[in-house]
């Protein structure tokens, strides 16, 4: 009866995610399609362009990050990243003036940066400014597609596309982030990468870290983090009014999931769903600023949550383990009704 109850269950979860979260076929086809011409462009514009940037080739690459690198992306793809590694050919690393211990990578075949030789373009005095390095992109990303709507988001240039005509076909949308890779002298302590913080400042950060960190949890856990994850994110959006970021969400799970030795004895949707919002739960409780896996980078921050808000998380997290309880118990039909109750009328256990 139990494992009745169980695949039941499973067949549930996997209808849900697949009808109310997934990403349609086609867009992401579409997606996969438009981000390589993205990045070929961008790869290939100092070709065009000699004051433009070289995009690294060798030490690195431009690469996919953020939630649809990681598959914790649901619909739309709204904002999908795209990092793009600068050639750091010439350039140091300062804190307040002062060199840090930090090599710039380049690949090592330019004979004089191009960012230096534009001082009016890409610099502010001496120092590479990140507020004319977003500026710049999204000029010549306009001049690439001049009939697209292109903005400086402040840390990124966003890209607002569709693969179709419908309403439902839009929403595909890039974030182009031009970015430094550095190599620590330390070799006890993780490269990361310089991203623009908006003001003209510089974020420590390494996307390809929280992917790899992914990607481990997932495997540990037989394919449930990543499920988890997205159905804690999609109620977070449609049933907690997004008051909380979705990195965050994710990273509050990813850290609870570490935490535990037994990924593997998790056994279901339901029980990695129920953990994922004790995560939550625990982090907002506290009011935890998450701290990433990156020295030097800045806490990711809850924000404010008014306390009839924060009842709303306690009772979606406590109807969960009852779910779970129920579920064990074999009574599928009073679970599926407490996952009805979190997620609302779209979950059902209907084939």
């Amino acid at each position: 009866m139990q494992l009745i109850a169980a695949r039941m269950m499973e067949s549930a979860f996997e209808n849900f995610i697949s009808t109310q979260i997934g990403i349609p076929p086609g867009a992401r086809g579409q997606a996969s399609t438009s981000q390589k011409h993205l990045r070929e462009f961008l790869a290939t514009e100092i070709d065009r362009d000699s004051t433009f940037p070289r995009v690294l080739q060798n030490a690195d690459s431009d690469f996919l990050g953020g939630s649809f690198a990681r598959h914790t992306k649901g619909w739309p793809l709204d904002d999908i990243d795209i990092f793009v590694p600068l050639d750091g050919l010439g350039l140091n690393y300062l804190w307040y003036g002062v060199p840090q211990p930090y090599t710039v990578v380049t690949d090592g075949v330019l004979q004089t940066n191009p960012l230096l030789l534009s001082p009016n373009r890409w610099m502010d005095g001496t120092l590479i400014s990140s507020v004319k390095l977003i500026r710049e992109f999204e000029k010549v990303l306009r001049r690439k597609y001049p009939n697209t709507p292109v903005k400086d988001s402040e840390q990124a240039v966003n890209i607002q596309m569709s693969y179709g005509e419908t309403e439902e076909e839009n929403g595909l949308g890039f974030d182009i982030v031009p970015c430094f890779r550095l190599r620590p002298h330390d070799p006890q302590e993780n490269f990361f990468y310089l991203m623009p913080d908006g003001k003209d400042g510089w974020i420590h950060t390494n996307p390809r870290l929280d992917t790899q960190l992914n990607e481990e949890l997932n495997q540990a856990s037989n394919g449930l983090f990543r499920k988890a994850v997205k159905l804690v994110k999609y109620w977070n959006k449609e049933r907690f009014g997004g008051l909380l970021g979705s990195y965050y969400v994710e990273l509050a799970i990813m850290r609870a999931f570490r935490l535990r030795s037994d990924l593997s004895t998790l056994g279901s949707t339901s029980r990695a769903t129920a953990l994922a919002f004790d995560a939550l739960q625990t982090a907002v409780f506290n009011g935890d600023q998450l701290s990433l896996f990156v020295k030097g980078a800045p806490p990711v921050k809850c924000g404010e949550v008014p306390p009839g808000e924060l009842l709303r998380l306690m009772v979606a997290r406590n109807t969960a383990e009852k779910a779970v309880e129920l579920e064990r118990s074999g009574s599928i039909d009073e679970a599926a009704k407490h996952w009805h109750a979190v997620f609302g009328d779209s979950f059902t256990t209907d084939a």
